[in-house]
């Protein structure tokens, strides 16, 4: 599974097809805010219907200026979360800066204002639901002019006491920028990928495996014959689509419980109607959800997101009672094999690079977060959580025995 970020969850909200304001801090104005500086217009989007008129203007960013890993920045991604995730709910606040010129859009930087105890941090857009933290930025020779305005722009922010800023891939358009004027912690984590146009085929693909992999993979495959025929299945929506992501999100609720493991976005009640609406609504990410039976038996499940020609493996998840029978390992190597037919470039399997990720990939991209406080507020928070607090309980998430760990992961954020 890709996804380790985690949030907070709250009672689930309705939407009901039309647009609605989404709620802020009252110390946010529910306007869009413009400026001009140096013949550039520099707007804060802070609700939806803000992001709704600026559609146009960001898929045509997006179109010319995307990278496959900008799925998160994307407009379908974004406006499907803060349709599903901020209506109702008092901590967040929508905080988009975009810089344009000449009427033409030239840097997206997705950011929200959410709480944490009592202060207010600024995060990427969609955190935790978000993977990769980037802008969208075109190609310009004016891009660090650009990001200079919108970063000045996010210090202004009202009542944010820090900025956060989680799981920025070495290669990202605003990670040589973060470099100079933000702090990362001393934690660094990588994301593996399969480099499929390196296995163009499914002959290539085999090619990979030792002996010992390959009888394993059979020996999987021979064991899960006891209760049917093996079949493998992937829709992108419709009923199929939905009864695949609630069970997928229901074995992996409980695989966790049963570990002392905990993961905020899999555990928010809006991940199901969030993945539902991107799959009814999106134009440019694509939702497939795959699954393995065995006879009757549902045994495995992948939720995986399609854009810009590479796969994103976003929730891996297996039924809980046949954890021994390692239907995941024979799941994982369908799903490579769906995605190098259907001509993807890549498959992504996301941070943390978890051990086992390594037999699906065949390289990784550095992460690392970065911060920076706004206020003494903000100071104290970077000083006494981020750079004290959250290493010791990360250490004790990773090194303590279940019991101990099942009282603590919620504060490993």
């Amino acid at each position: 599974m890709g996804m380790d970020s985690i949030t907070l969850s709250r009672q689930n909200s309705s939407f009901s097809g039309e647009i609605p304001v989404a709620a802020t801090s009252s110390a946010v104005l529910c306007k869009s805010v413009t400026q001009a500086k140096n013949n550039f217009e520099i707007r804060v989007l802070q609700t939806i219907e803000d992001m709704a008129q600026f559609e146009t203007s960001w898929r045509n960013l997006e179109e010319h200026a995307a990278k496959s890993s900008n799925v998160f920045q994307s407009y379908d991604w974004c406006m499907n979360w803060a349709q599903t995730c901020t209506v109702g709910n008092d901590c967040y606040g929508i905080h988009i800066v975009t810089v344009s010129r000449n009427n033409k859009c030239l840097l997206i930087w997705p950011m929200m204002t959410s709480c944490s105890g009592p202060f207010h941090i600024l995060n990427w857009l969609s955190e935790p639901y978000s993977q990769y933290g980037d802008v969208l930025a075109a190609d310009d020779d004016n891009l660090q002019a650009v990001l200079d305005l919108a970063w000045q722009q996010l210090q202004t922010h009202p009542v944010a006491d820090s900025i956060r800023f989680r799981h920025v891939r070495k290669d990202a358009t605003v990670a040589p920028f973060l470099d100079k004027h933000a702090r990362h912690d001393s934690h660094v984590d990588y994301a593996p990928f399969l480099e499929i146009e390196k296995f163009p085929t499914e002959a290539a693909y085999d090619s990979r495996y030792t002996k010992s992999q390959r009888r394993r993979r059979k020996r999987i495959r021979k064991n899960l014959e006891q209760f049917g025929d093996v079949s493998f299945q992937s829709n992108t929506s419709g009923a199929s689509f939905l009864q695949t992501l609630k069970s997928a999100i229901t074995e992996k609720r409980t695989w966790l419980s049963q570990r002392g493991l905990y993961s905020k976005p899999v555990m928010s009640c809006e991940l199901e109607p969030f993945f539902a609406s991107l799959a009814r609504n999106s134009k440019t990410v694509t939702t497939i959800a795959s699954q393995l039976d065995a006879g009757d038996r549902q045994v495995s499940y992948e939720i995986g997101l399609r854009y810009k020609n590479h796969h994103f493996g976003y929730i891996t998840a297996h039924v809980a009672s046949l954890t021994d029978a390692s239907p995941g390992r024979l799941h994982m190597d369908l799903s490579q094999r769906a995605a190098i037919n259907d001509g993807m470039n890549a498959f992504d399997l996301m941070v943390p690079a978890d051990p086992h990720k390594k037999t699906w990939s065949s390289n990784s991209v550095q992460t690392r977060d970065y911060f920076t406080h706004l206020n003494t507020r903000g100071a104290i928070y970077t000083a006494a959580y981020l750079k004290a607090i959250r290493p010791c309980v990360r250490w004790l998430y990773l090194k303590a025995p279940t019991t101990i760990r099942r009282h603590i992961t919620r504060f490993v954020s």
